[in-house]
């Protein structure tokens, strides 16, 4: 018997068996049989992925927004519960990383603070460079095109104005402003406006001089090119999206996946609504004995057409009826009245709206109830379960957001706060441009959650932080306070209080503690009063 043939490769070992070319997808998801058969998309790059159909995309989302007012106010109510009236930053600088003294900083950590909220908000609006809004107005703009388009883009303008103390400006930019050139294709280095390196990394930006589409602008075929960063590091461009793809350089709206039903959904809304009208203004007809066969012979006839009507209506003049002060027709030989009943199967209609409205609710992060305010059917816990799931969507998009675009807002208002010399930095604390990382760390508050039943829900932040599960910061930041703030008022308060003789509410609580017999067997409640200002106070009157 001879020996079997041994094939080597390339490295002197035996070749291995291949696996059979035909054995087919692991997973169904990759068949091209069956209900997948002529679903074959191809495999895109990221910006290629997003940049097709871009602008029809935007442009739909747009005129949804402003005819449809289920998702314009979906939109809103995102704005106001993302940014609100007051986004205020809390500033907590790494103390430990610049080598601060805490007891130093506290009294400069608010004054700065205070100073950033006066300029944020001062009435003649020096922040945007069209002094126009405050910081919320600019960040409620750009958070609202993030929304829609993908993309939330500021310049940073320096603009020294007497007797404005700061030059820091901001100006929310269109994001269809942002273009390649003359409409030049996307290259290795230029991708949808934006210059970028090797890395991906931007270098600079391209913005067209006007709106492409605004009918007043002659300069509308002109760009500018704008660095992204000065040469020691400042921020000239903000721009601010959520990446779903490496490489990606371009945002994508929340809005684009529920147009399509939304489209349809507002089409079927109007039909509906135009055929309640029809059966509204129809209430009722006259039904004529007249087959179609006769009527076009007679309308041949003109002469036969006018004569018919004269007819009827002579015949109406002649027998008006007049009943309890109604007008009473007789019908004219071989006519019928007939009522509309108006009897259109419309069962369908709320089911496939509601559908249509859950399908956008969901990529707007929203439960169904808040999208369609419409909570007939929820009790407290459905209630309460559907605003802690949207809670969670929107804190994180607003915890990006806010790290994206309004802390470089900032960053770029507190450089130049510390280069003006407001404060005596101690010798040897690190520059801002050293570690802007310590000297920028905090976090944004905007507008709180909300209860839904008060009582239940305070009471389990009392027994939070007294748990030490939370902290008081926390618990305000939750309802869209600061607990500085609430603080320094109730110690106003509390002055206020103790001047005019009252006692100041939660003073007068009665503590209870137990202690164990020495037999074990019994325990004693000892009840002692805490501090009563009011009681003193009155003392002192007296």
């Amino acid at each position: 018997m001879s020996n079997p043939v041994t094939i080597l490769g390339a490295d002197g070992l035996p070749m291995k068996k291949a696996a059979t070319s035909f054995s087919g997808p692991r997973y169904g998801g990759g068949s091209i049989g069956g209900t997948l058969a002529g679903w074959s998309p191809r495999l895109r790059a990221a910006d290629d992925r997003i940049s097709s159909g871009r602008d029809r995309m935007v442009a739909r989302v747009r005129d949804l927004v402003d005819r449809n007012g289920w998702l314009s106010g979906a939109v809103q109510r995102q704005v106001d519960e993302a940014i609100g009236a007051n986004f205020r930053f809390n500033w907590n600088p790494d103390l430990k990383a610049l080598g601060l003294d805490r007891d130093w900083a506290k009294e400069w950590i608010a004054k700065t603070e205070n100073a950033f909220h006066n300029y944020a908000n001062d009435p003649r609006r020096p922040l945007d460079a069209g002094n126009r809004l405050s910081l919320a107005g600019l960040l409620g703009l750009a958070f609202r095109h993030r929304m829609s388009e993908g993309d939330a883009v500021a310049l940073a303008h320096w603009l020294p104005r007497r007797p404005v103390e700061y030059s820091t400006a901001i100006q929310i930019v269109d994001p269809d402003r942002l273009s390649n050139p003359f409409g030049q294709f996307n290259n290795e280095t230029m991708r949808n406006g934006i210059e970028i390196n090797g890395f991906g990394a931007p270098v600079a930006y391209h913005f067209r001089s006007r709106h492409p589409n605004d009918p007043w602008a002659i300069q509308n075929q002109n760009w500018v090119r704008v660095n992204a960063r000065t040469k020691w590091g400042r921020s000239r461009v903000l721009h601010f999206y959520e990446m779903e793809q490496a490489g990606q350089t371009r945002g994508r709206g929340l809005l684009g996946p529920a147009i399509e039903k939304l489209k349809v959904a507002d089409d079927y809304e109007r039909s509906e609504q135009e055929a309640a009208l029809i059966n509204a203004i129809f209430a009722a007809f006259i039904e004529s004995p007249f087959d179609k066969t006769i009527m076009d012979e007679v309308t041949e006839d003109e002469d036969a057409i006018s004569r018919y009507q004269q007819e009827r209506a002579a015949f109406a003049d002649r027998n008006p009826i007049l009943f309890g002060g109604s007008k009473v027709h007789r019908l004219f030989a071989g006519e019928s009245f007939n009522f509309n009943h108006g009897n259109r199967d419309n069962a369908a209609f709320q089911v496939f709206i509601s559908n249509a409205l859950r399908h956008a609710a969901t990529a707007l992060g929203q439960s169904y109830e808040e999208f369609a305010n419409d909570w007939s059917g929820t009790n407290y816990s459905s209630a309460r379960a559907a605003m802690l799931k949207s809670w969670k969507f929107l804190t994180t998009r607003r915890g990006h957001f806010a790290n994206g675009f309004a802390t470089p807002i900032w960053a770029l208002w507190l450089e130049e706060h510390l280069n003006l010399g407001k404060v005596d930095i101690p010798a040897g604390v690190p520059s801002f441009w050293e570690n802007p990382a310590a000297w920028c760390r905090g976090n944004w508050i905007g507008p709180g959650r909300g209860w839904v039943d008060p009582v239940k829900e305070a009471n389990a932040s009392e027994i939070r932080v007294e748990a030490n599960l939370s902290t008081l910061q926390t618990e305000a930041a939750e309802q869209g306070a600061d607990y500085r703030e609430i603080l320094d008022q109730k110690a106003r308060e509390r002055d206020e209080f103790e001047e005019r003789g009252f006692a100041y509410p939660g003073d007068s609580r009665t503590q209870v503690t137990y202690t164990e017999t020495p037999e074990g067997d019994t325990v004693s409640a000892h009840v002692s009063k805490l501090q009563d200002i009011g009681r003193r106070a009155m003392m002192r009157r007296k």
